[in-house]
C-alpha cells in the first residue's frame, strides 16, 4: 500500500479518536504483574520483547477487602449468563462469575494445577485421569454441583461452539459417582490436559437450575459458581458483581487468584472506545481500562510509566491475527477450488500497514511470517528472513495470480468479513485498498462481534474471514484447535475437508518435531489457506493503587489483584 494513503488512514483514525485491534477474550491464559516498560519503537525493530517486565508499584499492600473498583469493558456485551457469547467483555464476567475444575498459572503445567472445583487429579496412564471434586460444591442459589452437572457442562459448553478442543482432544469423559469422573484424551502432546481441565471456554452451572431458568434470570441474576454474582446488570451501559459472601469453599488457600474475592463490588463499565478508554482513566472515571498501543503515550513517559498509573505489557499467551479464504468445496465461495485466486488475495495483504493500522508498533506486536504465532514453540526463526516469501505483500504479484485465475481487474467480487469490535476503520481501508489494487472487488461486511460470532460458522457469509484466534504455546496445539475436523461440524475453522491437511497435522500431534511442524506449515502456504499476520501484546493500565495486576484471559481481574492499603477507586463510581 501507498504509504501516504497509510499515513492519512492513521491520522484519519486518530482525529475520529478511533481504537486499534482488541484480542478476542476466553483466548489467553493469565499473568500476574506489576507494571513493564515501554520505548518508542525504533525503525529497525521487527519484534516485540513478549515477557511482562518492570518494577513493582510501591506501597503497603491491603490486608482487608476492598470497597470496590470500576473497570472499563470493550464491549456493549453486558450479557452474563453461563453461556453468553464470547465478545470482548466476557472474559471480564466470566472469571469471577463461573468456575472451572482447576486452575493453572501461565507458564505452568499439571504438576502445578491448582483446586477450584477439582480437588485432585490423577494420573492412570498417558492418556487416562481421575478426577475427584469437592463434595460441598454448590452455587449462588445453594444448588449442589456434582460430577453429573460437570459432564453435562463440558458436553454443552462444546455443543455451544465455545469449547471446542473438548471435541478433539477427549476420547470419553465419564461419571464414576457423584465426586468422580474419568477422562481419556486423545493425545498426550504439552497442554492438552491442562486445557480440558483449566479451560475459561468450558462453563459449569447446575443442569437443572439452567434448563429451568428463564433467559432474565439468566442475564441478571444467574446461579454462578465463580466468587461473584450478578448485583446489577444495564444491558449495554454497566454490569455490577458483587462477592459471595457465602460462598462455598471456606478455605481461602484452596482458592486459586482467579476466585479471590479481594474487592466487594466489580463495577464493569461499558467505553467500546479506545481513546475513550485513555481519556476515562486520565480522568480517574475508571480504575483501570485495556488500550491499544495509540494511547500508550498518554501512560509513559521515558520507557517508564508516568505518576500515578501502574502498567501491564505482554504476551500471556501467544495469539495470532489471520486471515483465512473459505475453503468449503460444497459452499458458494470463489477461492475454495482455485489456488491461484487464493494467492491473489493473500499477496494483496500489507501484513505491516495493516498492523500498523491498528495503532501498534513493532514494540507492541510481532509481525508473522507463517501460520502460527512467533512466540509459540515450533516456530522458525528463518521464517523471519527477508528472503523467505510468507505471501510478502506484492500486489503485482496478486494481480498476475488473479490473471492466471481467469479474472481481468474488477470481475472477481468477494465478501470480507471483519467484526468493528477487533479491527478499526483504518484496518479495514488497509484490506480493501490492497485488494482493490490487486484487481478484486470487494464487499466489506464489517459487523459487532455478536453477529461475527454467528457469521464466522456460515460458509455463504464470507469468502474471506479476519480474526484473532489463540495460537498456543506450541504451534501444534494451536492447529489442532483450528484444523482438526473433529472439533468442526464443517471441517475445521475455514472449512476445509481435506485428508492431505488432517495426515499432516496428525504427524505433528503426534510428534511435534520441527520436521512435521515445518510440513504442516508448509502445506497450509503452499495452498494458501490462511495468512499469519501479526500478534500483539495485551496492554492495561490502572492508577497506582493498585498495587499488583492479575491478568488472566488477557483481561485484569480485580478479584485476585492486590490493593493499596490506602486505595481510593474513581470517584465517579456510583
Amino acid at each position: 500500500m501507498n504509504k501516504k494513503l497509510l499515513a492519512a488512514l492513521l491520522a484519519a483514525a486518530m482525529l475520529a479518536g478511533c481504537g486499534g485491534s482488541k484480542p478476542a477474550s476466553g483466548t489467553d491464559s493469565g499473568n500476574t504483574s506489576t507494571g513493564t516498560e515501554a520505548t518508542a519503537a525504533a525503525e529497525s525493530a521487527k519484534t516485540a520483547d513478549s515477557t511482562p517486565t518492570g518494577g513493582s508499584v510501591e506501597g503497603t499492600p491491603a490486608t482487608e477487602q476492598m470497597e470496590k473498583v470500576v473497570v472499563a469493558i470493550n464491549s456493549a456485551s453486558t450479557d452474563a449468563s453461563p453461556y453468553a457469547m464470547n465478545t470482548p467483555s466476557r472474559a471480564n464476567t466470566k472469571e469471577p462469575l463461573y468456575a472451572t475444575l482447576f486452575y493453572i498459572a501461565p507458564g505452568h503445567f499439571i504438576e502445578d494445577i491448582q483446586p477450584f472445583i477439582g480437588k485432585t487429579v490423577t494420573q492412570v496412564d498417558d492418556y487416562t485421569w481421575d478426577i475427584e471434586i469437592f463434595d460441598n460444591v454448590t452455587d449462588s442459589k445453594g444448588n449442589k454441583i456434582t460430577a453429573n452437572d460437570v459432564l453435562w457442562s463440558y458436553d454443552y459448553s462444546f455443543r455451544n461452539q465455545e469449547f471446542l478442543v473438548y471435541g478433539t482432544d477427549v476420547e470419553y469423559f465419564k461419571v464414576i459417582d457423584d465426586t468422580h469422573l474419568q477422562l481419556k484424551t486423545t493425545k498426550t502432546i504439552p497442554g492438552v490436559i491442562e486445557k480440558l481441565l483449566c479451560n475459561a471456554a468450558c462453563t459449569i452451572v447446575n443442569q437443572e437450575w439452567y434448563e429451568n431458568a428463564p433467559d432474565e434470570e439468566k442475564q441478571n441474576d444467574p446461579a454462578t459458581t465463580g466468587r461473584y454474582m450478578v448485583e446489577k446488570n444495564v444491558s449495554g451501559s454497566e454490569i455490577v458483581l458483587v462477592a459471595n459472601d457465602d460462598y462455598w469453599q471456606k478455605d481461602e488457600t484452596m482458592l486459586p487468584d482467579v476466585a479471590k474475592a479481594n474487592v466487594k463490588r466489580i463495577y464493569l463499565k461499558v467505553i467500546t472506545e479506545d481513546s475513550m478508554r485513555a481519556i476515562a482513566l486520565e480522568n480517574k472515571e475508571v480504575d483501570v481500562a485495556r488500550i491499544t498501543a495509540t494511547n500508550l503515550h498518554r501512560f509513559y513517559e521515558n520507557g517508564a510509566a508516568k505518576e500515578g498509573y501502574n502498567v501491564f505489557m505482554g504476551i500471556t499467551s501467544p495469539t495470532l491475527h489471520s486471515a483465512w479464504l473459505n475453503m468449503d468445496p460444497n459452499g458458494p465461495s470463489k477461492f475454495a477450488k482455485d489456488v491461484n485466486l487464493r494467492k491473489a488475495a493473500l499477496y494483496a495483504l500489507n501484513s505491516e500497514d495493516f498492523m500498523l493500522a491498528s495503532g501498534n508498533t513493532f514494540d507492541t506486536a510481532i509481525l508473522s511470517k507463517a501460520s502460527t504465532s512467533p512466540k509459540s514453540e515450533g516456530y522458525n526463526p528463518a521464517w523471519d528472513d527477508p528472503s523467505y516469501d510468507y505471501f510478502n505483500y506484492d500486489p503485482e504479484k496478486a494481480k498476475e495470480y488473479l490473471h492466471e485465475a481467469g479474472y481481468k481487474d474488477g470481475e472477481c467480487e468477494i465478501k470480507v468479513l471483519m467484526s468493528i469490535s477487533l479491527y478499526s476503520d483504518s484496518q479495514q481501508a488497509v484490506v480493501i485498498a490492497g485488494l482493490e489494487e490487486a484487481g478484486f472487488k470487494v464487499n466489506l461486511l464489517a459487523v459487532d462481534q455478536a453477529l461475527f460470532l454467528n457469521y464466522r460458522f456460515e460458509n455463504d457469509q464470507w469468502d474471506m474471514i479476519f480474526d484473532v484466534k489463540l495460537a498456543g504455546d506450541s504451534a501444534v496445539t494451536g492447529w489442532d484447535n483450528l484444523y482438526n475436523p473433529v472439533g468442526y461440524s464443517n471441517g475445521s475453522v475455514c472449512f476445509t475437508h481435506d485428508d492431505k491437511l488432517v495426515e499432516l497435522l496428525n504427524n505433528a500431534v503426534k510428534d511435534a518435531s520441527q520436521e512435521n511442524v515445518e510440513a504442516f506449515n508448509t502445506y497450509l502456504t503452499e495452498n494458501a489457506i490462511q495468512k499469519g499476520l501479526y500478534t500483539m501484546m495485551t496492554m492495561c493500565v490502572a492508577q497506582d493503587g493498585i498495587l499488583e495486576m492479575n491478568i488472566s484471559n488477557a483481561t485484569f481481574n480485580p478479584q485476585g489483584s492486590t490493593y493499596a492499603a490506602d486505595f481510593v477507586s474513581a470517584p465517579g463510581a456510583h
